[in-house]
């Protein structure tokens, strides 16, 4: 995210809707222009609560409603001489006394997808390492995957059993799932579609029985922030 939009996007959502129904929050790109610290400031400004894990390294954070207890990091192998990517994950203290994983990354962008699928079998690997205990009710895993769904890095995360909540309860008025481009400009240059590729996910480990993903959508009034348009999901989490 573009970080003087996200900024004013992240208020106007923390004192309308999202105040009430979204409890964490996913931040991809981050710009590193200015302090983290006021960065911080910004974008939570409005939350009555502010937990901030902004150890991502590769400009992501994750913005939590309630208190997170644990941070781990995941850094992987260099790809060549691209960018090192990293995923994050925060375990999460919930109202209900039980506990949850939320994992955030940013994977490469290889046009053919390799450097995506050498990442997703770190990642799915990072996933299954995650502490498992009675209170840790499940894993969300989300993040920009950088892949269309034919790519094998999505294959792969859903062989290994993270399902993809689109497929499980998108809307018929939603099935493509398209998030980028945002603004029908590709790399700064007019384009003739909007949401014309599928690049961002969120998945739902197997594990989660206690976990009900109620609805998911794409947030299609939210196209200045990023060249991604956001994707949103409500669950449902049992005692």
């Amino acid at each position: 995210y573009q970080y003087h939009a996200f900024a004013p996007a992240i208020r106007s959502r923390a004192s309308s809707r999202w105040k009430e129904t979204h409890d964490f929050v996913s931040a991809m790109d981050v710009s590193g222009n200015f302090g983290v610290e006021q960065q911080n400031k910004e974008c939570t400004a409005g939350c009555k609560e502010q937990n901030i894990n902004d150890m991502g390294k590769f400009g992501i954070a994750i913005l939590s409603k309630y208190p997170i207890i644990q941070i781990r990091t995941h850094q992987y192998q260099r790809y060549k001489r691209k960018t090192l990517r990293n995923a994050m994950a925060c375990l999460i203290s919930l109202p209900n006394n039980t506990l949850l994983w939320v994992v955030n990354t940013h994977l490469g962008c290889h046009f053919i997808g390799k450097e995506q699928h050498d990442q997703s079998k770190e990642l799915v690997a990072f996933v299954e390492s995650l502490e498992r205990k009675p209170k840790i009710c499940g894993v969300i895993l989300c993040g920009d995957f950088n892949s269309p769904p034919i790519f094998p890095c999505i294959r792969s995360i859903g062989q290994s059993g993270l399902r993809d909540v689109w497929r499980l309860c998108a809307g018929k008025d939603q099935r493509a799932g398209g998030t980028f481009p945002s603004n029908a400009r590709v790399l700064g240059m007019p384009c003739c579609f909007r949401k014309l590729l599928r690049l961002d996910y969120i998945f739902l480990h197997k594990s989660g029985r206690d976990v009900v993903c109620k609805c998911v959508y794409v947030c299609d009034d939210s196209s200045l922030a990023s060249d991604h348009l956001p994707l949103c999901a409500v669950f449902f989490v049992g005692n």
